[in-house]
C-alpha cells in the first residue's frame, strides 16, 4: 500500500469520526460538513472526482503572486470586519472554499512525485502533533463538560478561548490573513514536482 494510500485513507477515517462525533454532540450541520469532505475525499480515491483543470507546476509568476496577495487581503479585511458568525461571515468562508476548491484539486499531470523531503516530512509530523493535541482537547473538555453539572465554564473549548480575540476586527483580519496565507503556501508547495 503507498504511503498516498494512507495518507487518504487516514484523512477520511479522521472526517468520518469527526462527523460520528458531531452527531452524538446534537451538532447535525457540522457532522454533514465533515461528512461530505470524508465523501469528497472518497471520490476523489476512486478516480470519479476530476477536475479538469491543468495547474502547471513550473510556474509561479509574479503576477501571480501579486493576484494571491491581492485577494487575500481583500479577503482578510472583509473577514475582519464583518459581524463574526453573520450569515456574510459564513457566505464569504464558504464562496472562498467553493471558489478554490478546483485550484486545490486541479489535474497536475500524472507522473511521479518524488519523495517527501526530511524538512516536509518533520513539518507534517509537527502539524499533525498540533491537530491530534487541539482534537483531544476539544473531545476532553466536550465529555468534561458534559458529564459535571456547570462545568462547561471550568473546561471552555479552544473557540470560546479565542472568540474574545477574535472579537476585535483587527485580530481577526489578522488570523484570517495568516490562514490564507498559510493555505496558499500548502498549494504552492504542492504544485511542485
Amino acid at each position: 500500500m503507498s504511503a498516498t494510500v494512507i495518507m487518504r485513507a487516514g484523512w477520511t477515517a479522521v472526517l468520518i469520526i469527526t462527523a460520528v462525533f458531531h452527531v452524538v454532540r446534537g451538532a447535525p450541520a457540522d457532522a454533514a460538513i465533515y461528512a461530505a469532505g470524508a465523501g469528497v475525499l472518497i471520490f476523489d480515491a476512486l478516480g470519479w472526482l476530476r477536475i479538469p483543470l491543468r495547474m502547471p507546476a513550473d510556474r509561479d509568476t509574479l503576477s501571480r503572486r501579486v493576484i494571491a496577495g491581492t485577494l487575500i487581503a481583500v479577503a482578510a479585511l472583509t473577514l475582519g470586519f464583518t459581524r463574526l458568525y453573520s450569515p456574510a461571515d459564513t457566505a464569504i468562508v464558504v464562496g472562498l472554499g467553493v471558489l478554490l476548491l478546483p485550484v486545490a484539486w486541479a489535474d497536475r499531470g500524472s507522473g511521479p512525485r518524488g519523495p517527501l523531503t526530511p524538512v516536509i516530512r518533520r513539518t507534517a509530523i509537527a502539524w499533525s502533533i498540533v491537530i491530534v493535541a487541539g482534537c483531544l482537547w476539544e473531545i476532553g473538555v466536550f465529555f468534561l463538560g458534559r458529564d459535571l453539572t456547570g462545568s462547561e465554564a471550568a473546561f471552555p473549548a479552544l473557540s470560546d478561548l479565542i472568540d474574545p480575540v477574535l472579537a476585535w476586527p483587527p485580530a481577526r483580519a489578522l488570523l484570517v490573513a495568516c490562514w490564507l496565507l498559510g493555505g496558499y503556501t500548502l498549494l504552492r508547495r504542492g504544485r511542485r514536482p
